[in-house]
Formats: C-alpha cells, structure tokens, sequence
C-alpha cells in the first residue's frame, strides 16, 4: 500500500505533533508500505526520519502562509493522483482547505483526515468574527463530507463532530494517542535524580505537557502548602513544559510564595521525558471542570506515559461519568478540588493507597504500534473498496 502523509502543523524537534506523525509514519513503513510525509519546514533545524520525508517552504504569515503551502500540496497532489502515484492520502490538521479532499474524491483515492479538536472552537476561543467563524465552520464542514474517514483520538470528540456536522457514526473513528513502551518505561528514580541534578531525599511532584487552557494549572499551584505542611521530606513542584500560559503560572508561584519550590524545566526532547517521570514520586494529569464537561477525557498522551512508567498519577474526572482508565491504575478526584488533590497526593506519599499497574495492558493495546496497526488495516480496507 502506498500511503502519502501530509500535514500543515509544525513537526520542529521537541514539538508533541512530531512525535505523533513519526510514530505512525514509521511503524506503516515498518510493515512494507510505501509511504512519503511531506509537511512545512517551520525551522532551519527539521527532525531526520528513517522513512521517506519532505520539507516544504513555508511563509509564517497567519492564514496566508498555510494557503500557499496547501495549494503547492494541492498542485503536487493532482499530478500525482492523475499518474496513480498513492492509494491512500493521510492528512493532519489541514482544517481550511476543502479542494484537497475534494480532489482525491474526484481521483475515487481514499483521505483520511485526522481531527485533534475542532477548528471553529479554536477561532471561538480566538474572538474571530461572525463571518469568519461562518466561513471556517462551512470550510471544515466540506472537509469532513469529503473525507473517507475522520479519525479523531478520543471518543467525546466523535460525539460532538457526529452531532454539531450530522456525520454518520461509521465516518468517525476512535485511534488513542500511544506510547512508545521501549522508551516509557520503569527506571531506578534515584538514577534519574542523579543525573537530573535533583535532591535524593526530597519529595517530587511531576507534570510533563503544555501551559495552556486545557491543563488545570492554578489547581496544582495552590494545592502546593497543603500537600507540603503534611509531608516531612521537603516538597518540590517539577513543571516539564511550555506554553502560552507559563509566564502567568511563574507569577502565580511568586504571588504565594512558593517559587523556590517550584522548578519550572521548560520542554525538553522527547527521549529525555522518561527520566523526568521516574524522577518524581507522583505525576498530575488535571484538567478543568469545563473542559472536561465539555470534551470527556482528552485521551491524554501524558498519562498514558505516566502509566507505562509505572508511577502514581492523580487524574481529574467528573463523578459518575466512565474512568477513561482502569479504575485502580489512578486516584480520580473532582476536578479544580484543591483539597482532593491534597489528599491524593499525601494519602499516596503515606501509602495509605494502593495502586494497579497497567503497563502490560499499555504494551498491548495502548502503544502506536497498536494504534497505527488499526489505521493500516482500515486503509487498506478503504483501498481494496475504492478499486472494487
């Protein structure tokens, strides 16, 4: 099967979405397919993958400078597709151009197109206008009729594309985000300390991912005094990450008092993540209450690896709703409870909970490999109906 992958987002070193089209790229060129990416290079410096890959120009102009990298994809594309060049094209947040779906429907070629979130709440949340909001909901609604197939990571969101766009349920496909368990895994946390530069005699409290609006970061910020006044160890705060919000959560930790204790990291390689993780002796995955009424769980990539290196997580979840994760692998608390998550984290630093591991179940079906395995067989399910 010859699989043609294009995304318009930014694959630079140490960006989440480079490890996400790497993974599946390499295990579909792992099981024999012929297989190309082609994406924009957003820095001097692009990441070197063992499959084939192609660097496009890009201009950083907002709207601008993705249309003209669409439209030469676009042009590439239609060549290729009059030759018989691909039997399937995969895309990936290409969210503003409808003619490229449009094109591989008229060439009876199978498109896939991911969705990590809707494109109109992301202008929403921009203030955009009436009429563009119009535009940009009749845009991404052309691009999911002309999809073979959505492929969307978690299963709130195919609820809601199904509902606000009416798309029938077999057009929407739930793959989770995976875990590479050859590099999440358990290691000795004394080691990591070690070479991290971090105190051996001290209590770590760890969150790996972005500061953004979908992580509940002043929750994890004031829960700091009570977890620290009922722990004898010294307590520290160890934030592995970026984001718009960063510099608004540096203040927070200066406005109550707690900044010392707080070590703000910054984002690091991907292959040094693990060490983090086993650095600590607790790790946090909390989102907002309205997040999560709204969006169910995100199918966070984080705890997954949290729970491949078989470390305590404390997990927000909605009560009566379903564990997106095995009952006893996490503590479940009450979203924005600064007081549950106190008690999460001393009940567990004083054993007084027990916790499962759920590493062999994340090794079976939790990891890429799995997930791009599910991928490749309904590709190739598409593929064998388009020629029928």
């Amino acid at each position: 099967m010859r699989i043609l992958y294009l995304t318009d987002g930014d694959l630079a070193p140490h960006k989440a979405p480079q490890i996400h089209v790497s993974q599946f790229l390499k295990h579909w060129h792992q099981s024999g397919c012929e297989v190309l990416l082609r994406a924009p290079r957003t820095e001097q410096d692009m990441p070197e993958f063992e499959f084939p890959h192609v660097w496009l120009p890009h201009v950083n102009i907002r709207l601008l400078g993705d249309w003209l990298f669409q439209w030469r994809m676009y042009r590439q594309l239609k060549k290729e597709l009059q030759e018989k060049r691909w039997d399937v094209v995969y895309t990936r947040q290409i969210s503003t151009f409808p003619a490229l779906y449009r094109l591989c429907r008229e060439f009876a070629v199978p498109i896939l197109c991911e969705v990590n979130g809707f494109l109109l709440e992301n202008y929403q949340t921009g203030g955009a206008s009436a009429w563009k909001l119009r535009m940009v909901e009749a845009m991404e609604k052309k691009i999911l009729q002309y999809s073979s197939l959505v492929v969307v990571p978690y299963t709130a969101l195919k609820e809601r594309m199904n509902g606000h766009y009416k798309l029938c349920k077999d057009k929407v496909m739930v793959v989770e985000n995976g875990v590479d368990p050859t590099l999440f895994r358990s290691l000795s946390r004394q080691q990591c300390r070690t070479s991290l530069g971090l105190k051996s005699d001290a209590v770590y409290i760890g969150y790996v991912g972005s500061f953004d609006f979908y992580h509940d970061m002043e929750t994890i910020f004031r829960a700091y005094k009570g977890i620290a006044e009922h722990i004898t160890k010294p307590v520290y705060f160890l934030m592995v990450g970026d984001g718009e919000r960063k510099t608004a959560m540096q203040a927070l930790a200066v406005s109550l008092g707690i900044d010392s204790f707080i070590h703000f990291v910054g984002a690091v390689p991907n292959q040094q993540v693990p060490e983090y993780i086993n650095a600590c002796d607790v790790m946090l995955a909390l989102q907002p209450r309205e997040r999560l009424e709204k969006m169910g769980e995100a199918g966070f990539l984080k705890t997954r690896e949290y729970l491949a290196c078989e470390v305590p997580v404390v997990l927000s979840h909605i009560r009566g709703t379903t564990h997106p994760f095995a009952e006893d692998a996490c503590v479940y608390i009450e979203p924005e409870s600064i007081g549950a998550l106190e008690r999460a984290v001393v009940d567990i630093m004083h054993e007084k909970i027990s916790l499962s591991s759920v590493r062999d179940e994340i090794v079976a079906h939790g990891s890429w490999a799995y997930s791009a395995e599910c991928l490749r067989k309904k590709m190739q399910l598409l593929m064998e109906q388009s020629h029928a």
